[in-house]
C-alpha cells in the first residue's frame, strides 16, 4: 500500500469515527431535558451540572463505542429516570417538611431507586458469562441517571436511591441468570 492509499484510509477511518461520535452525541442530548428538569428544581446546580455532564459523557462514550457497550445504555437511562424524576416532582411540590431531619425527601430517593431497580433488573440485559459488559453499562447509567436528581438530597439521597436500585434488581435478576 502506498502513502497515497494510507492517507485515504486513514482519513476515511477518522470520517466514520467522526461520524459515529457526532450520531452518539446526538442521542446522548435527548438526557438533556431531564437533567435541564433536575437544574430548574434544585438548589445545588453544580452538583447537578457535574453530574449531569458526567452522565452525558458517559452515555456519549457508550453510544459511540457501540456493540455489547450500547446494548445496556438506554435499559439504564429508563431505569435510572425514576429516580431522577421523583426528587425533582417532590421539590416542585413543595415538600412538608423544612427542617433539617426530614426523612421524606431519602424516602423519596429510595423509593426511586426501587422502581428503577426493579426497571433495570427487567430491561438490563442479564449478565452471563462472557457477557457482563451490557449489563454493566446498564448499572451505570442508572446510577448516574438517578444521581442526577438524588444528589439534590446529598450523599444519603446517593446512598438511599443505590440502595433502592440494588434492592429492586437483584431479586430479578439472580433468577434470570441460573
Amino acid at each position: 500500500m502506498n502513502t497515497l492509499d494510507a492517507r485515504l484510509v486513514s482519513r476515511a477511518h477518522r470520517a466514520y469515527e467522526l461520524g459515529r461520535l457526532t450520531a452518539a452525541t446526538r442521542r446522548a442530548l435527548l438526557l438533556a431535558l431531564p437533567i435541564s428538569l433536575a437544574l430548574v428544581g434544585c438548589g445545588a446546580p453544580q452538583e447537578v451540572l457535574a453530574c449531569g455532564g458526567a452522565l452525558l459523557a458517559a452515555v456519549t462514550l457508550f453510544l459511540w463505542r457501540g456493540q455489547e457497550y450500547e446494548a445496556g445504555v438506554w435499559p439504564g437511562v429508563a431505569a435510572g429516570l425514576a429516580p431522577l424524576l421523583l426528587p425533582v416532582l417532590a421539590r416542585f411540590a413543595g415538600h412538608p417538611c423544612r427542617t433539617g431531619a426530614c426523612l421524606l425527601l431519602p424516602a423519596v430517593c429510595a423509593l426511586g431507586g426501587l422502581a428503577g431497580g426493579v426497571l433495570l433488573g427487567l430491561l438490563a440485559p442479564p449478565p452471563r458469562a462472557g457477557r457482563v459488559v451490557p449489563f454493566v453499562v446498564a448499572c451505570s447509567v442508572a446510577g448516574l441517571t438517578g444521581a442526577v436528581g438524588c444528589l439534590l438530597y446529598g450523599l444519603i439521597g446517593l446512598a438511599v436511591m443505590a440502595g433502592g436500585l440494588a434492592a429492586g434488581a437483584v431479586p430479578l435478576v439472580v433468577p434470570r441468570r441460573a
